[in-house]
């Protein structure tokens, strides 16, 4: 079977063919029994489909909105407590660390540059870019 031709038997069940398109349709489909039977096999299937009738209880959409709302607020949850506080844990700690090792709180301290050097600061801004 002609993946062109089954392309385009796909194609005429979503849209309408050109004409060209048709005649081809309709030779491939009269000299190739595969892509015969394949077309037997879409159109039952688009009718049982088609056939089918759904319905949906009271306030489906409703509840299936409540649903998604909570969902969301739950990953948010999740979201903060999974990340958010090792996270803070983690800064406090690094605080902690540069207390005990500056003994200042200080800007200096906190970038690790208390002991730079004058002379070295063009060093400095070298290596931080």
């Amino acid at each position: 079977m002609d993946t062109e031709n089954l392309k385009l038997l796909k194609e005429s069940f979503d849209r309408d063919l050109s004409p060209g398109e048709n005649e081809l349709l309709s030779n491939a489909l009269l000299n190739d029994p595969e892509l015969k039977a394949e077309a037997g096999i879409l159109q039952r299937l688009r009718n049982l489909v088609g056939e089918t009738s759904y319905t949906f209880s009271p306030f489906f959409t409703e509840k299936v909105l409540n649903r998604i709302e909570m969902q969301d607020d739950r990953n948010l949850e999740f979201a903060f407590f999974r990340i958010a506080l090792p996270g803070l844990a983690a800064a406090a700690v690094l605080l902690l660390i540069t207390f005990l090792a500056g003994n200042s709180f200080s800007f200096d301290s906190l970038l690790g540059v208390n002991s730079l050097q004058p002379e070295y600061l063009t060093d400095f801004l070298i290596y931080t870019h």
